[in-house]
């Protein structure tokens, strides 16, 4: 519904000439005289289903003035970009929620191991933010961009409004917001870091979910915590012949600005960081003599011979994608029972550590830790 006044989180700006000048880019044929309209201009800015869901509840303006895709824009004209009012669309239940971050556009929390994220007919940490979105007249739907099981803790991220759930799935689809996490593995591993790339699907049981050739393709990028960085793994699924190398160096240093745990502090870092080759996993299996197989190596490890503390990047998302890859190589995560690993009465060892991602209004590299 359209409306005149703004609010916190509204997003306002003035049209320049660059942003003139990058419409004309993309349009080929456009001379300087070509008109320039507000949804050409949008679409090189933000995705067009996000800004035709808005357009239609007329809630784009351009100089105070509702507007749509087809209004002529010039430089100077003031965009305002209004975000709706929606209702909570979880039952509110007081919790005791850790707020990792938090913006006009996102919410971090820490989440704690036994709870779900969001499932039906019991409380979930969707009820818990539902409850805090309800204390602070936040008047929208809970839409989480993660996912965890139910004993995964750290952190979880949720979207404020559609657009900002659009931009930030964008940068995910283009591996900008990345996801970090922490395991411990059965055994010791015996290179230092690799990417694991296997198809996976959900198993015939409805339960598990296994590494199959009709699967989707996920990739699970690993590093152990106290590296040997003079080895060189490669992992390879012999059965679709494809192979992957792995991380081939340091990462570049992050500076720690002490972000403490379960804090809003938060790093502003380098778009270098935790940057990985772009090109692992697009190496040719021909020709290489230093093939690691996963499928035959290292099964059956007792828990005694020792374990591994991975850092762990997600580059898809598939669900129990690092149980699985983990499992499939011999090495269940340490207590995951449901992967093959034996029981020490405890929840199995993962944890989001920490999210990196291009704040949507001012282009920042932000760096939340748990």
């Amino acid at each position: 519904m359209a409306r005149k006044t703004y609010r916190p989180d509204d997003i306002l700006w003035t049209i320049t000439d660059e942003h003139i000048k990058q419409v004309k880019s993309v349009n080929v044929g456009a001379s300087d005289a070509t008109m320039v309209t507000l949804g050409s201009l949008l679409d090189t800015m933000y995705p067009r289903k996000a800004m035709a869901k808005l357009f239609e509840e007329k809630l784009i303006y351009v100089n105070d003035h509702k507007a749509n895709p087809h209004t002529v824009v010039t430089v100077g004209d003031e965009v305002w970009i209004a975000m709706a009012k929606e209702k909570i669309d979880y039952s509110p239940a007081p919790m005791d929620l850790v707020v990792l971050y938090e913006d006009e556009d996102l919410l971090i929390v820490d989440k704690p191991a036994g709870l779900t994220v969001n499932s039906q007919n019991q409380i979930s940490l969707a009820n818990g933010v539902a409850q805090y979105f309800k204390d602070r007249g936040i008047k929208r739907k809970i839409r989480f961009l993660n996912r965890l099981d139910r004993d995964t803790t750290g952190c979880i991220v949720i979207a404020k409004s559609g657009l900002a759930q659009s931009l930030y799935q964008q940068q995910m689809d283009n591996d900008i917001f990345e996801k970090w996490y922490r395991a411990t593995v059965e055994g010791v591993l015996v290179e230092p870091q690799g990417s694991l790339e296997f198809p996976m699907r959900k198993s015939a049981d409805g339960i598990h979910y296994e590494v199959h050739s009709n699967g989707v393709m996920t990739r699970t990028d690993y590093k152990v915590v106290v590296p040997n960085h003079d080895s060189h793994a490669i992992i390879k699924n012999e059965m679709l012949d494809t192979a992957s190398v792995d991380i081939s160096r340091h990462l570049p240093g992050v500076v720690d600005k002490s972000v403490s745990n379960y804090g809003v502090i938060v790093d502003n870092v380098d778009n270098s960081v935790g940057n990985i080759e772009p090109n692992v996993g697009n190496i040719s299996a021909a020709g290489d003599n230093s093939v690691y197989n996963c499928e035959d190596n290292h099964r059956n490890i007792p828990v005694n011979s020792g374990t591994t503390a991975v850092d762990i990047r997600l580059w898809t998302g598939k669900t129990h994608q690092i149980r699985v890859a983990f499992s499939h190589c011999g090495h269940p995560l340490v207590g995951d029972t449901l992967y093959g690993a034996q029981p020490t009465g405890k929840p199995f060892k993962l944890r989001a550590v920490r999210v990196i991602f291009n704040h949507i209004r001012t282009g920042q590299r932000i760096e939340v830790r748990v």
